[in-house]
């Protein structure tokens, strides 16, 4: 039996396979073990983050306030820009809904800080 895993070890490819499994095996298990020691050592208290109940209230008025005025409006922003266009744009129909801003005038846009976007024709 001896000289049985003496002719295999011999053999290069082998060896090399044997030994690179057995690396990987070795580097896994002490990553992990490495994991597992820092989970032990620092504190496992939980994190609660509480939003006031005035939020919802005010994100609940937001949402009919931008479906109010998504009916009524002539521009749109979005919320990462600085640009407002009218709603038959290219860059109008390039903005996800989750990012629109609506206005109902020109004067209300550039109260907000917007300015007019310049592929738009106004």
């Amino acid at each position: 039996m001896y000289h049985n895993i003496k002719r295999v070890l011999r053999d290069d490819v082998y060896f090399y396979t044997l030994l690179i499994i057995v690396v990987s095996i070795l580097s896994f298990e002490l990553g992990r073990l490495s994991m597992e020691g820092d989970l032990s050592t620092s504190s496992q208290q939980a994190v609660l983050i509480e939003q006031p109940a005035a939020a919802d209230v005010s994100e609940s008025n937001m949402l009919t306030k931008k479906l109010l005025s998504a009916e009524n409006s002539q521009l749109v922003a979005s919320r990462k820009g600085t640009k407002y266009h009218l709603l038959t744009c290219p860059g109008a129909k390039q903005m996800s809904e989750e990012n629109k801003i609506y206005f109902i005038s020109e004067d209300e846009a550039r109260a907000s800080g917007y300015t007019p976007a310049a592929n738009c024709s106004f």
